[in-house]
C-alpha cells in the first residue's frame, strides 16, 4: 500500500502531527510532500510512486488545482478535518475534493452526511503513546490544578471563579496575562507560563498535576469560522494525551461511549465540587 501524505502547511502542533503520521506509516511505502512542493516535478514523482491514496490534514493550504489533479489521476483523497467544527466554513470548501472525509467531531460528521457526502467517518486525533505516558516527575513541577491551552472565554471565566480557592493553579499558553485581572495574576497560588509549549514539555506538566482542567474551545468563539454554529460534542486530542499520562482530568463535555470513563463537570459549581 503506497501512501502519499501532503503536509498541512500549518506550524506549531501540526509539525508534530506530520512527524507522528510519518512514524505511523513506517511499515508502508510513503511519500511526503508539503504544499510548497506541489509543482511539475512533484507531479512526475507522484505518478512514479503510484500512491493508493493521498492523505491531507485540514486541506485549505493545499492549492485546489492540485486536489483536482489528484482526483483526475484517480488517486483517492482522504481529507482529515482536524479543526472541526471551528473551521467548518473552510472545511466545506475542501470536502468537494475529497473521496473520504475524516473528522474529529461527530456533529460535523452528521452535517457532512446530510450534505450528501457518502464516505464520512469520525476519527479523533490519537495520542502518541511513545511520548504521552506515565512518568515519575519532580515535585518542583507540582500543581493542584493545571490548564494548558489558549485562554478562550469559558476557560478565563473558570479560572476567575476558582483562583480564590485553596489550590495552586498553573496556566500554560499564550495571552493568559492579557485576559486575567492583574489582581489574579499577582496571586501567589497562580503560576502563568505565557507561551506555547511543546508536547515533550506538556507531558511533564500533565504528570505533575493533581487535576488537569480540560475545558473545550467554544463553538461560538468570536474568531471561529463556523457560520453554521455547529456545536462540538467530541473530546479534543488533549483529552487522550492527558489520559495516556494517567492523569486525572475534568472535561466540560459529556463523556459518551466509548470514552465514558472521563469525568465531566457541568458548570462552575459542579467543577468546584468535583475539584475539591
Amino acid at each position: 500500500m503506497n501512501v502519499l501524505y501532503i503536509r498541512s502547511g500549518y506550524k506549531g502542533i501540526y509539525s508534530y502531527f506530520d512527524r507522528w503520521i510519518e512514524e505511523g506509516f513506517l511499515h508502508s511505502p510513503m511519500r511526503l510532500l508539503s504544499s510548497l512542493d506541489l509543482d511539475a516535478q512533484s507531479a512526475r514523482s507522484i505518478k512514479s510512486f503510484q500512491p493508493d491514496f493521498a492523505v491531507i490534514m485540514v486541506g485549505d493550504r493545499i492549492p485546489s488545482e492540485w486536489l483536482t489533479w489528484l482526483k483526475i489521476e484517480g488517486i483517492p483523497v482522504y481529507v482529515w478535518l482536524t479543526e472541526d467544527p471551528f473551521y467548518t466554513d473552510i472545511s466545506l470548501q475542501v470536502i468537494p475534493h475529497a473521496g473520504v472525509i475524516l473528522t474529529i467531531d461527530q456533529n460535523s460528521a452528521d452535517v457532512y452526511r446530510e450534505l450528501g457526502c457518502p464516505h464520512v467517518y469520525y476519527m479523533p486525533i490519537p495520542t502518541n503513546q511513545r511520548l504521552f505516558k506515565k512518568l515519575n516527575t519532580e515535585t518542583s513541577c507540582h500543581s493542584n490544578l493545571l490548564l494548558i491551552g489558549y485562554p478562550y472565554p469559558n476557560r478565563v471565566q473558570l479560572i476567575k471563579e476558582t483562583a480564590n480557592l485553596p489550590f495552586t493553579i498553573r496556566l500554560i499558553g499564550k495571552e493568559w496575562r492579557k485576559y486575567l485581572h492583574k489582581k489574579t495574576i499577582k496571586q501567589s497560588n497562580v503560576d502563568i507560563i505565557d507561551q506555547w509549549i511543546s508536547p515533550e514539555k506538556a507531558v511533564h506538566y500533565y504528570n505533575s498535576a493533581d487535576i488537569v482542567i480540560n475545558p473545550h474551545r467554544p463553538y461560538h468563539f468570536a474568531f471561529n469560522k463556523n457560520q453554521k454554529s455547529i456545536q462540538n460534542i467530541s473530546l479534543n486530542n488533549r483529552s487522550f494525551d492527558i489520559a495516556a499520562c494517567e492523569a486525572f482530568q475534568l472535561v466540560d463535555l459529556p463523556a459518551a461511549s466509548p470514552f465514558s470513563s472521563f469525568v465531566s463537570y457541568h458548570g462552575i459549581n459542579d467543577f468546584k465540587r468535583k475539584a475539591a
